[in-house]
């Protein structure tokens, strides 16, 4: 297929796709308002619309991709001919355009399912979903269609030669021109988390936008019960959940390519991607408490919209330029149209928010009764994740705001907080949310005491104190590590206060003639979400464990060595064998050492870590200069933990090696994998029948459910 018929059909289907979008948002307004549901089915086929066409589009630079139609400038801008097809293809999200057609993809897609799926359960809502979400499709393919459109291509002026970038031609008598060759996919992005990590935040982020639209057409409609949590609690799982994979696989690509020995550096794009993280977590916990006993109305619609504001300000970060990381792409126009649908959006919402507020319309069916009550301790957890969500935002923005500030002359300097701002203040918020994580699922609905609380942490506390009683008793552990050693007893009490409250119910079951595995599976089928989100529980505290090790017991060191020569780090040892060069099919050079780990004076391993020099070739004079220079290491991996091994600098065959020893490292990556397993299985539906909530009607005197309850 020629370039210019896929440009062309490209700019066509995308455009139709906007056209689409704005038709469905003015239709679906323009129903509910004159209750003219012809209107609102016209609006939903035309929402409906908007993924194939926008399926066709992406499909189409994807074919350009893979075919090497470099005239048009986004094929050129991100492949080249020695590009591995993989890379090909993963260079779809790889720059600002491209990826902007892949969002809204997804967001199309998105909108498709909750269309079809919900469609009929909560009818009286969709008029305002499709608003919502159209609003936001809409606002989006304006970004691409005007903006930021991949189909751009290649022109040049025959007479004078000049080569231009535009959608159509620039004027009469210029062609289009194919460059023999593409600059090539930006070589941060050659690396398998990233193939992955962008496309699952994208989903996380996209998914964010469904249980917002639902809640927007809940505050339109006045439709405030439990209806909208129950349509929009699978989705808000899903994005949570692939919001979670994002975070992880740049995690492990930051680990694996930045060269530096960590995994999370508060670099203000990862933060980005973390805050909208803490605000639907918390809104997953508390949701429970609104579907239980009709409490937190106000904090289920406050929490919702921010993930959806912080889903975007996120999106704004990456693609503005405003603030500088090594995820975010260059310096664009959309910053400011970003901004501004980031402004308007957040205007409208609080305002239908405070409206149905000061009408009423949010009050609680119930109030506490006790502090000791587990939807007291989920008020709790609303509390600290708000302020770690402030505290982790005033750090990623700080120095933008206070430029604007200095800007307007409103203050004198600019506040810069870096990485080192982070732990300090953020460990007394995770103090507290793995406490809560411990108590909450402990207590009991409604009624509750602290002795009756007290008694049901008796047995996790001292399981947990045992474990790290023997840890020091077998040196595992000494007293000068104090802060380590609360760090653990903490996440094992978490543990043992999530173990012991499935092995209540195991027990329960057992007691009636159920062997132990019968009785676990059962109770897991008939309760996935709860279930599901003790493994949850269980994956954060091997994450944590991770954590605590790899930070608090992390050794490195750095030594020039020539061949034969050996350093050390702890148990291990490091012997240079020498360096040699290799050319790989995509156009690196890598200069690779030969290594041998030694522990205790036995060989263990032999890694190859490597340094990665890409190449780029010159637009203009077709030259090809060195463009990247990455460090990957050499690592042995063991679940106690990673020798981590990185070339820094060399010379002939002398070489300079920083060494790191990363103790249970790995447990991040494990307790990641048992974390999704959680959510995969709170995602799968429950054999027992959906049961509304009833704690609202509940007369004045009924008792709650026992802990051990649902």
């Amino acid at each position: 297929m020629d370039a210019g018929l896929i440009a062309e059909v490209g700019i066509i289907t995308t455009g139709l796709a906007f056209v689409a979008a704005l038709y469905a948002l003015v239709a679906a307004l323009l129903g509910a308002q004159l209750r003219r549901d012809p209107l609102v089915v016209s609006a939903r086929n035309a929402a409906l619309l908007t993924f194939p066409l926008l399926t066709v589009a992406n499909l189409l630079l994807m074919y350009a991709m893979l075919n090497h139609k470099f005239a048009i400038s986004y094929v050129w801008a991100n492949s080249s001919l020695d590009t591995p097809d993989f890379y090909l293809v993963t260079g779809l999200w790889g720059s600002q355009a491209g990826s902007l057609l892949f969002w809204s993809w997804l967001m199309s897609a998105f909108t498709f399912g909750a269309l079809l799926l919900n469609w009929r359960s909560e009818r009286n809502l969709m008029p305002y979903v499709i608003v919502a979400t159209m609003a936001t499709l809409g606002f989006f393919l304006i970004l691409n269609t005007f903006i930021e459109n991949p189909f751009e291509r290649w022109w040049m002026d025959p007479g004078t030669k000049a080569i231009k970038g535009a959608l159509f031609s620039p004027g009469a008598g210029w062609q289009t021109y194919t460059p023999p060759d593409g600059e090539g996919l930006n070589p941060l992005l050659r690396h398998f988390g990233m193939v992955f990590h962008p496309p699952a935040l994208y989903l996380g982020y996209v998914g964010f936008v469904i249980p917002f639209a639902f809640a927007f057409a809940a505050l339109a409609t006045g439709e405030l019960g439990a209806g909208w949590l129950r349509a929009t609690r699978t989705w808000a799982l899903v994005a949570w959940m692939f919001l979670s994979v994002g975070l992880l696989l740049g995690g492990r690509w930051a680990y694996d390519v930045l060269g530096w020995g960590g995994y999370w550096g508060w670099d203000p794009v990862e933060n980005s991607a973390l805050l909208p993280w803490l605000t639907g977590t918390a809104f997953l916990h508390s949701a429970i408490v609104q579907e239980k006993r009709g409490m937190l109305k106000f904090w289920n619609m406050l929490l919702i919209i921010m993930t959806f504001l912080l889903v975007i300000l996120g999106t704004f970060a990456t693609r503005s330029g405003v603030v500088s990381s090594v995820h975010s792409f260059a310096e664009s126009p959309i910053g400011r149209p970003m901004f501004a649908f980031l402004g308007i959006t957040m205007i409208v919402s609080f305002a239908l928010l405070l409206w149905r507020q000061e009408r009423g319309d949010l009050r609680g069916a119930a109030e506490l009764d006790t502090l000791y009550s587990r939807e007291a301790l989920f008020l709790m957890n609303n509390w600290i994740f708000l302020g770690l969500t402030v505290v982790v935002l005033w750090g990623t923005w700080a120095e933008a705001i206070t430029t604007i500030m200095v800007d307007l002359g409103l203050r004198k300097t600019i506040i810069n907080l870096g990485p080192d701002y982070y732990p300090p203040v953020v460990r007394w918020f995770l103090i507290a949310l793995y406490i809560l994580m411990g108590v909450a699922p402990l207590a009991a609905w409604r009624r509750s005491t602290a002795r009756r609380l007290g008694r049901a942490m008796l047995y996790p506390l001292a399981l947990a104190s045992a474990v790290i009683a023997l840890w020091v008793a077998l040196g595992r552990l000494t007293l000068d590590h104090w802060a380590a050693i609360l760090a653990y007893w903490l996440l094992l009490f978490v543990g043992f206060a999530t173990l012991v409250e499935i092995w209540k119910g195991v027990a329960a079951r057992h007691r009636r003639g159920e062997p132990y595995w019968t009785a676990f599976t059962r109770l897991v089928g008939r309760d996935r979400t709860r279930y599901g989100g003790y493994l949850i529980h269980l994956g954060m505290v091997i994450l944590g464990i991770g954590v605590i090790g790899s930070i608090m017991f992390q050794e490195q060191t750095m030594q020039t060595l020539n061949v034969g020569e050996r350093m050390s780090l702890g148990d291990f040892t490091l012997q240079h064998n020498g360096l040699y060069e290799a050319h790989a099919e995509d156009g690196r050079t890598m200069v690779i050492a030969r290594v041998t780990v030694l522990r205790d004076g036995k060989i263990v391993a032999h890694v190859r870590p490597r340094r990665d020099i890409f190449m780029r070739r010159d637009p203009a004079t077709g030259q090809v200069e060195p463009a990247e220079n990455m460090s990957i290491p050499g690592t042995y991996s063991t679940l106690a933990g990673d020798f981590y091994a990185l070339i820094t600098d060399w010379q002939g065959n002398r070489v300079t090696f920083r060494v790191y020893w990363n103790p249970l490292i790995n447990l991040v990556w494990l307790g990641g994998f048992v974390l999704i397993g959680g959510t995969l299985i709170a995602l799968w539906p429950s054999r027992r029948p959906k049961r509304v909530a009833r704690r609202a009607q509940m007369p004045a005197g009924a008792s709650g459910a026992s802990a051990g309850g649902d």
